[in-house]
């Protein structure tokens, strides 16, 4: 794993908001992992082929199976309490260069049979020695 700069930008409910974070990252041509530490919490993500899970632990926990065209079951806890979640990913896509991974995902989570459309993307660029 090598140390990288995280730009999360994501677009929920209509609203857009971008952090910039440090993290590490390990990425090929195929897949690879990506993690970043957020204010209250540590964010793993990984991809292979056409699929990719978010999984959040911290302040609230998230696991998010996503792979594209498919409802996936995931689970979200808060508090000591959790529930599962359904996913729908209309969009997994990524590229990746000799030293940046840039990572888009356009989802659907399902809570209770209510929809909230995500878009998220990631640009993670490895530090220079």
């Amino acid at each position: 794993m090598k140390v990288c700069k995280v730009t999360i930008t994501t677009v929920a409910d209509g609203r857009e908001n971008t952090i910039t974070r440090k993290g590490e990252m390990d990425v090929s041509s195929v897949g690879g992992i990506l993690r970043y530490q957020e204010e209250n919490a540590k964010v793993n993500v990984r991809l292979q082929g056409n699929s990719a899970t978010i999984e959040r632990f911290g302040d609230y926990t998230l696991f998010l199976p996503l792979e594209q065209n498919v409802f996936c079951d995931g689970e979200i806890g808060i508090g000591g309490s959790g529930g599962t979640v359904k996913t729908y990913a209309h969009k997994i896509a990524y590229a990746v260069t000799k030293d940046s991974l840039l990572l888009s995902l356009h989802y659907d989570l399902i809570i209770s049979g209510e929809v909230q459309k995500i878009r998220l993307r990631l640009l993670a660029r490895y530090e220079e020695d």
